[in-house]
């Protein structure tokens, strides 16, 4: 969760519009989240996103999809790079939601602690076929 820490110096009686409009503008925060949470993905959402990931993160996330059964390690072990690589070429996808306004959406990519890293279905499906 964001924190902001704002400092108001003001006379006490402006203070009340002051804090009114920062109120309206948490409530205008939560309500977009909201709606993008209920929001899912389709084709038309997750195309522009892949296109504008990295290619490194389009060649991890090609292995994910295509090996979501095994684990952590042996997705490693495929993909050829640390875990630290791998979470520096992923921070593309969340640098993706962002810029395409969907930071409230469910996020594509999830652990599984069975299997390791795993993609939301359509996801996965659209990620192989970009890959394939």
């Amino acid at each position: 969760m964001t924190k902001i820490t704002i400092t108001i110096e003001s006379d006490i009686g402006e203070l009340g519009p002051i804090l009114g409009k920062l109120k309206e503008l948490g409530e205008a925060n939560k309500n977009t989240q909201d709606s993008l949470s209920s929001q899912e993905w389709t084709r038309q959402r997750v195309l522009p996103v892949w296109h504008d990931l990295s290619l490194s993160a389009q060649e991890i996330l090609g292995v994910i999809a295509g090996n979501d059964e095994k684990s952590w390690e042996e997705q490693l072990r495929i993909v050829g790079k640390s875990g630290q690589e791998v979470g520096g070429s992923l921070s593309s996808l969340g640098a993706q939601l962002r810029n395409h306004g969907l930071r409230g959406i469910t996020h594509p990519l999830f652990y599984n602690d069975a299997y390791g890293y795993r993609l939301l279905p359509i996801w996965k499906e659209i990620v192989l076929e970009q890959t394939s």
